[in-house]
């Protein structure tokens, strides 16, 4: 059985660090060792840790100044004596079979294993990020040819190819470790995971893609930015990273053009603390509030109405039962209908009002109400 070494960076987690701690110790996998570290917490952080410490000789505590999430996964790493390296974020929590359901291909040898991340909001609103890639094993050629074309940014889904994020990442040590010393002084903070995890796609020999989904990832609340975003040191970091993957990732036109569009995205990802509700490829269907495989009723046939549309319909993400406008005459050949057909029993767990503005949206929610939909199925979010 291969040796697992789970390091927990952790900066003022004390309200979610208790759960997080708790996921991984309660893991089925036997052989696991966890290093915490604090990273110049202000919170109880520090004493939550310390006291599992007490509690499981597996878990060790590492106490520093507030050095940044890439100098705690480094010092965290460098301190354990182990086959494989994992992280989980601290206000983030994992399945209980996470590791072992994973530990066939650590004992294959394999460089990487990646399983899949829910994106949690709250008890109602979990959301399947499954990714681009298809599941199974990928030796080097296959990660050059499958892989590397569409790895940091997938053109046709204006999403990242390969979730940036560690998290949902077991990998050899001795590889991982490399990587995080050649990053661990750059002065970065939005990032930090993208500018060690693609250019361990240089080093790898074979990558497993699970299909399952067990990593947790919590979300902020609506409406709270990052602290990274009001960084105002935002562009000039962002710009060392930029450089860096430049540097280090193939030279070649598809790579560049990767590249551009991460940065791009990253660049307007900024102009969010400025109140902009544009996304990256003009509006966005709240991904984020509906649920992966629900049944929808898509209400506004207009421009948000049809990009709306095309995302879903492009990742197939959730089944659009009905497509119905207030003007639907105008849109029939699109397949929109009146929304007098809401009266037919149809079944379905959301209606989304694809309309931007607000005063009508109203209206549009006061008609629904009146015809007996209940507010809670009825969602708005136009960004």
């Amino acid at each position: 059985m291969k040796k697992l070494g789970v390091v927990v960076p952790i900066y003022n987690a004390e309200p979610f660090l208790e759960q997080c701690i708790e996921s991984i110790l309660n893991q089925t996998y036997s052989n696991i060792e966890i290093m915490l570290v604090n990273d110049g917490s202000c919170d109880n952080s520090e004493y939550i840790c310390e006291k599992y410490a007490k509690c499981d000789k597996r878990v060790h505590v590492r106490n520093q100044e507030n050095m940044g999430p890439i100098m705690a996964r480094y010092n965290g790493a460098v301190n354990l004596d182990c086959d494989y390296l994992a992280f989980v974020d601290a206000d983030d929590w994992i399945e209980p079979y996470t590791y072992e359901k994973m530990s066939s291909f650590m004992d294959n040898n394999e460089d990487m294993i990646m399983f899949q991340i829910i994106r949690y909001y709250d008890e109602n609103h979990q959301k399947f990020s499954p990714v681009t890639f298809k599941a199974g094993r990928y030796n080097r050629d296959e990660i050059e040819r499958l892989i590397l074309p569409d790895m940091v940014w997938n053109l046709e889904k204006s999403i990242f190819g390969i979730d940036p994020s560690l998290c949902n990442k077991i990998i050899k040590r001795d590889i991982l470790v490399d990587n995080l010393n050649k990053v661990k002084n750059l002065k970065i903070h939005y990032g930090d995971d993208s500018a060690t995890t693609y250019p361990l796609f240089m080093e790898i020999n074979s990558l497993v893609i699970s299909d399952q989904y067990l990593y947790y990832h919590r979300h902020r609340k609506s409406g709270e930015l990052a602290t990274y975003l009001k960084d105002s040191g935002y562009f000039e970091k962002l710009f060392v990273l930029y450089s860096y993957l430049k540097q280090v990732l193939p030279e070649n036109e598809k790579v560049q053009k990767q590249l551009d569009y991460f940065y791009s995205y990253s660049v307007e990802m900024h102009l969010r603390i400025y109140g902009e509700k544009k996304s990256y490829k003009g509006y966005l269907f709240p991904f984020d509030i509906i649920p992966a495989r629900s049944r929808i009723i898509l209400y506004g046939a207009g421009a948000i109405g049809q990009l709306f549309h095309q995302q879903i319909q492009r990742i197939e993400y959730c089944i659009i039962t009905a497509w119905v406008d207030k003007n639907y005459t105008c849109y029939q050949s699109m397949g929109v209908n009146s929304i007098d057909c809401l009266k037919n029993n149809m079944e379905y767990d959301y209606i989304v009002i694809a309309v931007e503005r607000e005063d009508l949206v109203r209206q549009i929610i006061t008609d629904l109400i009146f015809r007996g939909i209940s507010e809670k199925k009825i969602v708005w979010s136009i960004r």
